[in-house]
C-alpha cells in the first residue's frame, strides 16, 4: 500500500469520517422525503460510532491480522498494484480484478487515505444497504418494524465487526439492500423500476462475488415471477412479465446448464475435499486438522450437489458450535453466532405464525436470503468463511423477521379489537329496551 505520512492520514481519516457521515444522512433524509415516519437517524449514528469504535479497538490491540484473516492483505496488495497504474489504463478503473479491489486503489491513488480511512468506507458501504432493508421493511410493514430492523442491525456483532473489513462483505451488504429494496417497490406495484434497482444490485453482487451474483440474479427473477402471478388477476402489466421471464430462461437455460458442469464441478469438488474433515467421497483422503473445518461432501455431479445441498446449509447456518471454539478470535465470534442462533429462531417462530403467508408477507427479503444461503452453503470452505458469509445474510434475516413480526402482532391486535367489538355489540343489544 502506497506510504500516507502521519499528518495526511490523521487529515485523511477526519475528512473520510465526515464525508461518510454525510453521505448517509443524506441517503437518511432521500427516502425520509417519501417516509416520514421511518426514525431511524438515531440507530444509524448508533451503528456508525460502533463500527468505528470497531475499527479502533481492534486496531489498538494489535490483534486485527488474526481476527479479520489473511484475505485483507491480498485485495489490499492487489489494490496497490492498481493504484500505482495510470487512470485509465491497465485494469484501473476495471478489468479482470473485482469491483472492491478497484475501489481500494481508487482511494489508495488519493494519496492521503490509509486502511484505517477505507475501512470507514466499507462503514459506510455497508451501512447504506442495512439502510436500504430499513426502508424495505418500512414499506412492507411499518415504521416500527423499520426501527427494529435498523436498531437490531445496528448492534449485531458480525456486522459491527466485518462492516470494516477491507473484504467483499461491505459491498455485498449494499447489494442485498437494494436488491430488498427494488424487491419491494417491484412487489407492491409491479414498477419496472423497482426491476431496474434490482438489477444495480445484482451487478454490484456479480462484480464483487460472480456467483454470488448470479443467485441473487437467479432470486430476482424468482420474485419478479411471483410478483407477476399474484398480480395478475388486477394489473395487465403482469402478463408481459411473465412472457418475458419465461424467454429469458429459455435463452439462458442451456448457458447456466453448461456453467454447472465441467471444470466448474471439478473446481468446487477440489476446493471442498481440501477444507473436509476426512476422506468422503471425492475428498483428500485425510482428516483435516482445523477444529473449523466441514464434514466432506460429494460434489461430482449435478444430482450429489443436490444431495449435499441440505447438509452444507446446515454447516453454514449452525457452525461452528460453541463447543468447537479453540482461540480467542473464535471465542469472539461466538457472540455473533448466539446471535444469529436467536434470530434464526425467531425467524421459525414469526414464519410458523405466519404459515400460509410467509411470502406474501416478506417475500422481496426472502428471495435474496434464500438464494445468497444457497450460493453460500454451495461454496462455503469452513466454518470460518461460513461465519463471515453469515454476516450480511443475518441483516436480511433481520429485516424478514421484523416485518413477519409486525404482521404477527398487527393480526393479535386487530383480533383483539374485533372480539372486543362483538362483545360490546352483544351488551349492547342486551341493554337495549325492545320497543312494543
Amino acid at each position: 500500500m502506497p506510504i500516507v505520512t502521519a499528518s495526511d492520514a490523521a487529515e485523511g481519516l477526519i475528512l473520510t469520517i465526515l464525508a461518510t457521515g454525510v453521505l448517509l444522512l443524506f441517503a437518511l433524509h432521500q427516502l425520509q422525503r417519501s417516509r416520514p415516519a421511518m426514525l431511524i437517524g438515531a440507530a444509524m449514528l448508533t451503528a456508525f460510532a460502533l463500527r468505528l469504535l470497531a475499527v479502533v479497538a481492534v486496531n489498538a490491540t494489535g490483534i486485527g491480522a488474526s481476527l479479520r484473516g489473511g484475505d485483507e492483505f491480498t485485495f489490499i496488495n492487489l489494490a496497490s498494484g492498481l493504484a500505482s497504474q495510470p487512470l485509465g489504463t491497465g485494469d484501473l478503473p476495471h478489468g479482470v480484478y473485482q469491483l472492491m479491489t478497484d475501489l481500494f486503489a481508487m482511494e489508495m491513488k488519493l494519496g492521503f487515505m490509509n486502511a484505517t480511512a477505507i475501512r470507514v468506507v466499507q462503514v459506510g458501504i455497508a451501512m447504506l444497504g442495512s439502510l436500504f432493508m430499513a426502508a424495505a421493511a418500512y414499506d412492507l410493514a411499518g415504521p416500527r418494524a423499520a426501527r427494529w430492523t435498523a436498531w437490531l442491525i445496528a448492534i449485531e456483532p458480525s456486522s459491527v465487526f466485518f462492516n470494516s473489513g477491507i473484504l467483499k462483505e461491505p459491498n455485498m451488504e449494499l447489494a442485498a439492500g437494494i436488491v430488498a429494496f427494488g424487491g419491494v417497490w417491484f412487489w407492491k406495484r409491479l414498477d419496472v423500476r423497482g426491476i431496474l434497482i434490482c438489477a444495480l444490485g445484482c451487478l454490484i453482487a456479480i462484480s464483487t462475488r460472480a456467483y454470488a451474483g448470479w443467485f441473487m440474479t437467479a432470486g430476482l427473477v424468482m420474485l419478479v415471477l411471483h410478483a407477476s402471478l399474484r398480480s395478475m388477476r388486477y394489473s395487465s402489466r403482469a402478463a408481459p412479465l411473465i412472457y418475458a421471464i419465461v424467454l429469458a430462461a429459455f435463452i439462458a437455460g442451456p448457458t447456466a446448464y453448461a456453467a454447472t458442469g465441467g471444470a466448474n464441478l471439478k473446481r468446487l469438488q477440489a476446493s471442498q475435499a481440501a477444507n473436509a474433515t476426512g476422506a468422503g467421497e471425492g475428498g483428500t483422503g485425510a482428516a483435516n486438522g482445523s477444529n473449523l473445518a466441514l464434514s466432506a461432501v460429494n460434489y461430482s455431479s449435478r444430482t450429489a450437489i443436490l444431495t449435499s445441498l441440505p447438509t452444507k446449509v446446515k454447516d453454514l447456518l449452525l457452525e461452528p458450535y460453541p463447543w468447537q471454539l479453540h482461540d480467542a478470535s473464535q471465542m469472539f465470534g461466538a457472540i455473533g453466532t448466539l446471535f444469529f442462533y436467536t434470530m434464526l429462531a425467531l425467524f421459525i417462530r414469526y414464519a410458523w405464525l405466519s404459515r400460509g403467508r410467509v411470502f406474501e408477507r416478506a417475500g422481496p427479503l426472502l428471495y435474496p436470503l434464500i438464494f445468497e444461503t444457497i450460493a453460500y452453503s454451495l461454496t462455503v470452505g469452513n466454518a470460518g468463511t461460513g461465519f463471515r458469509y453469515r454476516s450480511h445474510l443475518i441483516t436480511l434475516g433481520i429485516a424478514a423477521v421484523m416485518i413477519l413480526r409486525q404482521y404477527v402482532l398487527d393480526a393479535r391486535s386487530a383480533a383483539v379489537v374485533a372480539d372486543v367489538g362483538e362483545s360490546v355489540g352483544i351488551a349492547g343489544a342486551q341493554t337495549t329496551p325492545v320497543a312494543v
